[in-house]
């Protein structure tokens, strides 16, 4: 079984900050000087974690600019301040009777609540964190085979999304409350997932995270019974809504764990996270590792780490121009300040190698590829937003 590349160390969502601008002549020049971070990792539990570390540093600063500074050897511009803009997440979290254990499969149910109570406390209280288990338990399949309670999901959030230092608590209160009951209806928690987070009036990035521990419910024909599962639809038919989701004109991408039980869909839940967005470079639906996959050994302590991963990964590449600036959004060049000297990164409307702005409003940035991981490599690197001059695009 194939791991989703994780690291061993221990991620807190990084708030970091843009700092210090300067400017670029040589629009012409088209070779960006960004390096790859590393990421490497060995699997554990059988489920399998390792990977690159978390950029910034967690210390916010003051909006203004001040100075002059250089880019690309060249004299001009001004300073500049602005913050990392959080993330929003939306756990979909997979409460179906098998959580429970039994017939040779172990309790997933209680180290899951252990794990997750142990996130709202570590990651950052700014991180934007929102609940829907799913099913809703409002159904009985027993007594509805045609439909098989596909739609037993709540259209609107159990606990809503907030900052988790509101949320947190409320997360913990009713994972202590409830137990694991009913079937998989995947398709419809990440329909009305995907809804929840488009409709949410928030600046950074978008997410949901699956939590499931078995192949979703699906439609299929049992003879003497005719069509059951219905509304369930087909594999497919979750992975295109994964997809739309994440391409769509307010993108919402798909993060996967695969618990104990998921061992005979690595491919399909792999896939998931390819149509999600939110795969590593380099994995393989086939070989099961583009999604997180944990194992029974260690399944509390790696989906722990999984999910200090993911909470120190999804917002630390979006960055806010700074409020009260006349900014020309074509005069905006990016710098990352490394340990070893500054990185200079050009925009890529192609989103693979450098910087593009995160929506028409033009007052977010995100990095892409490369400068992404490069950011995220080392905790003392900082992004720079550099005004005044011509943007230097790839």
């Amino acid at each position: 079984m194939q791991g989703h590349p994780l690291t061993s160390h221990r991620f807190a969502l990084a708030l970091c900050l843009a700092v210090i601008g300067a400017c670029s002549a040589g629009a012409d020049d088209t070779t960006s000087t960004t390096t790859t971070g590393s990421s490497t990792g060995q699997g554990t539990g059988g489920g399998g974690v390792g990977g690159a570390g978390a950029g910034g540093d967690g210390v916010g600063v003051s909006v203004g600019s001040t100075g002059t500074g250089s880019f690309q050897g060249e004299e001009c511009g001004r300073e500049a301040f602005g913050n990392a803009v959080p993330a929003s997440v939306l756990i979909v979290l997979d409460k179906s009777g098998s959580m429970a254990g039994g017939d040779g499969q172990p309790d997933k149910w209680t180290p899951t609540v252990a794990a997750l109570t142990q996130l709202t406390q570590t990651a950052s209280p700014d991180l934007k964190v929102g609940l829907n288990p799913f099913p809703g338990g409002d159904c009985d399949a027993e007594f509805d085979l045609q439909d098989g309670c596909c739609r037993d999901v709540s259209p609107a959030p159990v606990i809503p999304v907030r900052p988790l230092a509101e949320s947190g608590p409320t997360i913990v209160s009713w994972l202590a409350a409830n137990d694991p009951n009913g079937n998989t209806p995947t398709l419809w928690a990440l329909k009305y997932g995907y809804n929840i987070m488009r409709t949410l009036d928030t600046d950074g990035e978008r997410f949901v995270l699956l939590v499931t521990d078995g192949a979703p419910t699906t439609a299929d024909t049992i003879p003497g019974f005719g069509s059951v599962n219905v509304e369930c639809l087909k594999l497919e038919d979750i992975l295109a809504e994964a997809a739309g989701a994440a391409a769509g004109e307010t993108p919402v991408k798909t993060f996967v764990i695969g618990s104990p039980g998921t061992e005979g869909v690595t491919d399909f839940l792999s896939q998931l996270a390819v149509n999600g967005q939110t795969a590593p470079a380099g994995c393989s639906p086939a070989a099961g590792d583009c999604h997180f996959q944990i194992g029974s050994a260690n399944y509390q302590a790696d989906l722990q780490e999984a999910l200090d991963v993911i909470a120190g990964t999804v917002s630390e590449c979006v960055f806010a121009l700074p409020e009260g600036e006349d900014i020309d959004p074509d005069k905006v060049n990016v710098i990352i300040e490394t340990a070893d000297g500054p990185v200079e990164v050009f925009r890529d409307p192609a989103h693979l190698d450098g910087w593009d702005y995160v929506d028409s409003t033009q007052t977010k940035i995100q990095l892409f590829g490369p400068p992404c991981e490069l950011y995220q490599s080392a905790s003392g690197n900082r992004v720079v937003i550099v005004l005044g001059c011509e943007t230097v695009v790839k």
